[in-house]
């Protein structure tokens, strides 16, 4: 356990150094890797792997307008994400990194159902096909989700330089989450979107799962309300040509920040 230890603590602080990072290479950087996790346990690389993936994430928001450490961190994933899927499998990955969104006495699996029945229901008034449920989407919106708990704040933005919602840079952002798009965009048809919510939540029961689906059911009232309305982007992200989604709430003392992904089919 000390030696995890020391790895574990090594890891974050050599991964945090990014002016030291970038003397690097990758394959200076995965031979590091492979030296490191060679003595730990199953469930210790399991740990390991998922920590160096969490850092790279953050380095690849935190340094998005130096191209040259993208193409970098991007190598890096590469073969983090070989190591993970040797470790499991995609779907039961992003499983168990969902146990992150870890909302007290509230069980999560229900919050999941009632979001995608929500999403459902209001498709089916438009003749429209059920959205599945995607793991690898709720690996995203964690990503982002957590990412705007961080700094308390609700954006789309990626890039500094974008105004608010930048297609371009978050189909990048997307990219550099592994996600890859099986199709293409055909009279502008979007291969995806995002919507994002916040608002208050407090609960002191011994479950508090009614209370926590009411509290981001506020996020969905507010999307539904641009029905009517000419401008329309949350709803139409509900109702629009794609078929998967993914959810994750990060909660930071009373406040929730809600991320919900919606895409064409990935690859």
């Amino acid at each position: 356990m000390r030696t995890f230890r020391f790895l574990f603590t090594s890891i974050v602080l050599f991964l945090c150094l990014g002016t030291t990072f970038a003397l690097f290479s990758a394959d200076d950087f995965i031979a590091w890797l492979q030296a490191k996790q060679a003595t730990l346990s199953l469930a210790e690389k399991k740990t390991y792997y998922l920590q160096v993936y969490n850092n790279l994430t953050a380095l690849a928001i935190r340094n998005h307008d130096d191209v040259e450490q993208a193409k970098l961190y991007i190598l890096l994933k590469d073969y983090v994400q070989t190591q993970i899927e040797n470790l499991w499998s995609w779907s039961s990955l992003a499983w168990v990194v969902a146990s992150g969104m870890t909302i007290p006495n509230v069980d999560l699996a229900k919050v999941r159902d009632v979001w995608l029945s929500l999403h459902n229901t209001e498709r089916a008034t438009k003749w429209l096909a059920p959205f599945a449920y995607s793991p690898a989407l709720e690996w995203t919106a964690s990503t982002w989700a957590n990412h705007l708990a961080k700094i308390r704040m609700v954006s789309h933005r990626r890039k500094g330089t974008d105004w608010y919602y930048s297609y371009a840079s978050i189909k990048a952002w997307f990219v550099n989450q592994w996600i890859v798009f099986s199709g293409q965009e055909i009279d502008g048809q979007s291969l995806f979107t995002e919507n994002i919510g916040w608002n208050v939540y407090t609960c002191k029961k011994s479950d508090c799962t009614d209370d926590f689906i009411k509290a981001i059911k506020k996020s969905r009232t507010f999307f539904m309300s641009e029905k009517s309305k000419t401008y329309r982007p949350h709803y139409n992200a509900i109702v629009g040509n794609f078929t998967s989604l993914g959810l994750w709430v990060a909660l930071v003392g009373n406040k929730y920040y809600l991320v919900s992904h919606y895409t064409q089919d990935l690859q």
